[in-house]
């Protein structure tokens, strides 16, 4: 299965749009192992917790897509 390549700043957007919460703003990098890794910049509250869903919905969309 060939992945679609997305841009770090698009697949950002995928996953704070996943999110769904105002004021949350995440950034994703590459990463050797995973392919890519996304980071929570800012978030209303519970920074940690919103990280975690972010790890979450990236390791749903590394299935799909790939970093550019």
């Amino acid at each position: 299965m060939v992945k679609e390549r997305c841009s770090a700043e698009q697949l950002a957007d995928m996953i704070a749009q996943k999110i769904n919460v105002a004021g949350v703003e995440v950034a994703v990098r590459r990463d050797h192992a995973y392919g890519f890794v996304p980071t929570v910049i800012s978030a209303p509250s519970d920074q940690i917790g919103f990280q975690r869903r972010a790890d979450e919905i990236a390791h749903v969309l590394r299935i799909r897509f790939d970093l550019a």
